[in-house]
């Protein structure tokens, strides 16, 4: 038997480990995860979310049966307007110079209410007045040549009738020697008649000019007198038409300032100093006791409405106001909108307000609800009680054992309650959806 190769080892003695060898792979993995598993549960406990509480039930909310009106109203938006008003334009002159406009010189202020007769714009008269001084001038020219004329035509004419007398004694004296011819020559006999013939013929001719000069000196009179009479209506024209220039009211109400379009582009309410057309208008007095609400209803639904419906009228401006109205006047034809709106026609309604107060001037934004029907002293649920199933409407009643679903029969509603025609009982209650 061989000896060992290392004589100075024991048998009996395990191999030392060598000094570098490292732990077990599978421990340094358990270690990590215990770090990762140990981070997650502080994240977990910092960040975890609120414990939910458990929901309470709702409390079912119920309302009585109750017995009262239901009114069925539709509402219309327009704005307010006068029913009568006068409308104040620039004066129409009956002047030669007729179409230049005019400035104004004074405007009442616009929501005062005025008077009828008080003065309320005037017109600047300055231009007119001294237009007027002119033809008072020439009026004067043209009566002076009336008068002119008149004594050169009566001294023409006495002069022709001079001529004609001396023609008529040179016509006479002709004659007279012509008489005694029975003592003359021949030759003087024949000179005689000559004389008597030239001489009747110059009387015949200053005659015919006389007759002639007559119709011609009354045609140049009668030019001239017309030609001083349209001179005296011009005046008098522009006399009427400076009075025009103070303007006063026509009716009681208030002063409302219309507007006009600057050359820059901005719309302005018309002032002292601006220039005023004839024809154009400036200024409206309204009567604001009798005021309406000029509104439109769609084509569909204008069969509800009917003349005489009682309205509440409602004014965004003032929106705590209630004014008492009914329908005046219902449009005949419908009317369509412009571009998209073309094929929607509406009918033009006028609601009449049968009372009124200060607030209520022109121009302000309304709207009316309109009273179509009317159910009074009927059993009334609110609207959303009421669900519908198979062609039928029930409520869920309360009782001793719960809720009680039961069918109904209802009527008119206002869309926040309806009345109930058949089912139910005055002081039942009901649950609400």
């Amino acid at each position: 038997m061989s000896a060992p190769s290392n004589p100075t080892s024991n048998p009996g003695d395990k191999p030392a480990p060598p000094e570098n060898a490292g732990r077990p792979v599978w421990l340094k993995l358990v270690f990590f995860l215990s770090l990762i598993a140990f981070g997650a549960a502080i994240l977990y406990y910092v960040y975890r979310p609120a414990p939910v509480k458990p929901a309470t039930a709702a409390a079912v909310k119920v309302a009585p049966v109750e017995r009262g009106d239901v009114e069925f109203r539709l509402r219309i938006v327009g704005s307010t307007m006068a029913k009568h008003f006068a409308a104040i334009a620039g004066p129409r002159l009956t002047g030669p110079d007729s179409g230049s406009s005019m400035v104004l010189l004074r405007l009442a202020e616009s929501g005062k209410f005025v008077k009828a007769g008080t003065v309320v714009a005037e017109i600047d008269p300055q231009t007119a007045q001294d237009h007027i001084d002119d033809t008072v001038a020439g009026l004067r020219d043209r009566e002076n040549d009336v008068k002119k004329k008149q004594i050169q035509q009566e001294l023409d004419m006495e002069n022709l009738r001079q001529s004609l007398r001396v023609a008529k004694a040179t016509l006479d004296k002709a004659k007279l020697d012509y008489s005694a011819q029975e003592v003359r020559t021949v030759v003087d006999r024949e000179l005689l008649k000559l004389a008597v013939d030239e001489a009747e013929a110059s009387y015949k001719q200053i005659g015919s000019e006389v007759a002639l000069r007559e119709q011609s000196q009354k045609a140049d009179m009668r030019i001239a007198t017309i030609t001083r009479d349209l001179e005296i209506a011009h005046v008098k024209r522009h006399t009427v038409d400076i009075v025009r220039y103070v303007i006063k009211a026509p009716i009681d109400g208030m002063i409302v300032i219309e507007t006009m379009n600057r050359p820059g582009g901005d719309r302005v309410q018309f002032a002292p100093g601006d220039r005023v057309h004839p024809g154009q208008p400036f200024m409206k007095i309204v009567d604001t006791s009798a005021m309406l609400v000029t509104a439109t209803v769609n084509q569909t639904e204008s069969n509800l409405f009917r003349l005489g419906q009682n309205a509440t009228v409602n004014l965004d401006a003032f929106p705590e106001a209630r004014f008492a109205g009914r329908i005046d006047s219902i449009g005949a034809l419908a009317t369509g909108g412009r571009s998209q709106n073309f094929y929607i026609r509406t009918l033009p309604v006028m609601v009449v307000m049968t009372s009124t107060d200060s607030r209520v001037i022109p121009d302000l934004s309304a709207s009316a609800d309109v009273l179509l029907d009317r159910a009074e002293g009927v059993l009334t649920v609110p609207l959303t009680a009421v669900a519908a199933e198979k062609d039928q409407q029930f409520v869920e009643v309360k009782t001793a054992k719960g809720f009680e679903k039961r069918v109904i029969k209802t009527g008119l509603s206002d869309g926040v309650k309806v009345a109930v025609l058949e089912g139910l009982k005055q002081g039942e209650q009901v649950r609400l959806n």
